[in-house]
């Protein structure tokens, strides 16, 4: 391995925590999260894609996505696929090897792995039976794909990338062979050596930056918080270039700030896709209510505008189907907003308003919400210097390549955070691990309340992301991760010696009195660990030698039954 790799991956090693793990391991780790962080807007527990480690031959990263958010089991799956909504999805497998050159057998393998995983009736290997099954429990609701499924497979090793025929020849057979089931709308095989690695590695960290032809625009006037502010209609050939990156797929990271993804095939998008196709198409700009795009910042030449760091904050289903129907936009011109602001809570105020003018469901704004603000603000008042500092990530990547984060496993996301908050407050951990659905109805009332203080966000924070962090190093034996919930409901439980779901308070001085016993429990790592040692002991004698897999502990009876024993212990 080339030194700059080499030190890429130790910082990504140090900064994630994995700390026990062998190198060989730890590479295929480091490049599953490269990968899936190229085509995903989300945090995510790289260990929950990985599937390398205990002999799966050929496969080391499997990652299933369903309207762009990652799944990592089945759960996740039938969560995701509750409804009847329309479902766009890829597939992403991976295979990464440490040596320097490129081996034509060990390539073999891998597209051959992946050629039986994705089509046939049993998996080629014992270790991928869950990620057979989420592949047959995804193409028995086929019936409600946008169009089939994306397939993508990368295979990384530490050598140079030159094309040799007989690579080439064994991708063709393979994207063959892959057409000819019928089950893909694209097959992607790409192969990558340092070279790759190094440039997607960056490529995660690099602010979006695009130049377009921006000729028929007015100035609009000043206004505070503000630099600068374009109001103009933009030509869709031009627009399209905002939206797509150098695969030619769409740039999903630019509609974090919408508070809501793309809708597929709605009456909406149907009316706008009408439109296009119609004679009506040339006055699409009168028809269609636009896109508006928040800019950190904007270098003007002329008519030819360089916008960096942006983020279209309304106007995602504009920009999808325009996005999908490049063939169809001569003459077609797009009502177009651009702001240039670095303030993030004008931003923020700008993607409110511009999303509030259509119906929104209130978990869409959740994550502009001025609770939401305040754990954030409450989160920040803790100092990096004394190990207690946790950061929140309510909008998806919000700390992604920040130099003031000190360690990944300190960043936890909206998600997790409401699952933690329900295992260890509500004593529920069956519904946060498997039900997060039913969790999401609990919103407004029992979590992210407006009445709750932030002091609670942040204990269940770090004891999440604290936990995490012990499996990442091996201190908590990894095969305990299917009960995490359970282990943080455990230990609440020993600290408050009640299995009765937790008062949670809106007045700051009570607030802070409960939290600050247990946030010297959860600081302590000794402490911590002994914690979870007595949790481990019970849920090991309730399993009773069977395997700890994710549906153990499933239900309201179990959870009782553990939190009682526990407390008996």
């Amino acid at each position: 391995m080339d030194r700059v790799t080499e030190g890429l991956l130790k910082t990504w090693v140090g900064n994630h925590g994995v700390t026990l793990a062998d190198e060989s391991e730890q590479f295929e780790h480091f490049v599953n999260f490269i990968v899936l962080s190229r085509h995903h807007n989300q945090q995510f527990t790289v260990d929950d894609y990985s599937c390398g480690s205990g002999g799966t031959q050929g496969i080391d990263g499997f990652a299933l996505s369903i309207n762009n958010e990652l799944i990592a089991n089945i759960e996740e799956l039938e969560d995701a696929l509750k409804g009847t909504h329309s479902i766009e999805s890829a597939i992403t497998i991976v295979q990464s090897k440490r040596s320097p050159s490129f081996d034509l057998g060990d390539f073999g393998t891998f597209v051959d792995a992946a050629h039986w995983l994705l089509t046939k009736a049993t998996p080629p290997h014992g270790k991928l039976k869950a990620q057979h099954e989420m592949l047959k429990r995804l193409f028995d609701e086929s019936a409600r794909f946008v169009a089939n499924p994306i397939c993508r497979m990368y295979y990384v090793t530490t050598g140079t990338w030159t094309n040799p025929a007989p690579f080439a020849s064994k991708i063709s057979d393979t994207i063959e062979r892959l057409e000819q089931s019928n089950l893909f709308s694209r097959i992607d095989i790409h192969s990558w050596g340092t070279k790759e690695i190094q440039s997607n590695w960056r490529a995660i960290d690099s602010a979006t930056e695009v130049t377009i032809q921006f000729d028929q625009r007015t100035t609009l006037p000043d206004m505070q918080g503000i630099q600068e502010a374009y109001l103009g209609v933009l030509p869709g050939v031009e627009f399209v270039k905002l939206v797509t990156d150098e695969d030619g797929d769409i740039r999903r990271t630019l509609f974090f700030d919408n508070v809501r993804d793309f809708q597929g095939d709605n009456d909406v998008n149907r009316d706008i896709l009408n439109t296009l196709n119609s004679d009506a198409a040339d006055k699409f700009c009168v028809l269609n209510n636009g896109v508006t795009v928040v800019a950190r910042d904007l270098k003007p030449t002329g008519n030819r505008f360089t916008l960096k760091d942006f983020q279209i904050v309304n106007g995602c289903q504009t920009s999808y189907i325009l996005h999908r129907n490049t063939a169809s936009l001569d003459g077609v011109f797009v009502p177009f907003r651009l702001i240039i602001a670095s303030d993030e809570d004008v931003a923020n105020s700008i993607a409110r308003a511009t999303n509030n003018q259509s119906p929104v469901t209130p978990e869409n704004l959740m994550a502009l919400s001025l609770l939401q603000r305040r754990i954030e603000n409450y989160f920040d008042s803790f100092d990096d210097s004394d190990g207690h500092r946790i950061y929140y990530e309510r909008r998806s990547k919000q700390w992604f390549g920040s130099t003031q984060v000190r360690g990944t496993w300190r960043v936890i996301t909206l998600r997790n955070l409401m699952q933690s908050f329900a295992s260890l407050y509500l004593r529920i951990p069956h519904t946060a691990a498997r039900y997060y659905g039913d969790l999401r109805g609990r919103v407004g009332s029992e979590v992210f309340a407006e009445r709750h203080h932030p002091a609670y966000y942040y204990s269940a924070a770090y004891a999440f992301c604290k936990l995490d962090h012990f499996f990442r190093s091996g201190a908590v034996d990894r095969e305990l991760k299917p009960t995490r919930y359970h282990l943080l409901a455990g230990l609440r439980t020993l600290h408050t010696k009640s299995i009765k779901p937790d008062s949670v308070e809106s007045n700051e001085k009570k607030a802070e009195t409960a939290c600050s016993s247990f946030n010297k429990l959860i600081w302590n790592d000794q402490e911590y660990l002994k914690a979870i040692a007595r949790c481990e002991k019970v849920l090991r004698d309730l399993a009773e030698g069977r395997e700890i897999t994710r549906d153990f502990g499933r239900t309201r009876d179990f959870t009782d039954q553990y939190l009682k024993a526990l407390l008996a212990s």
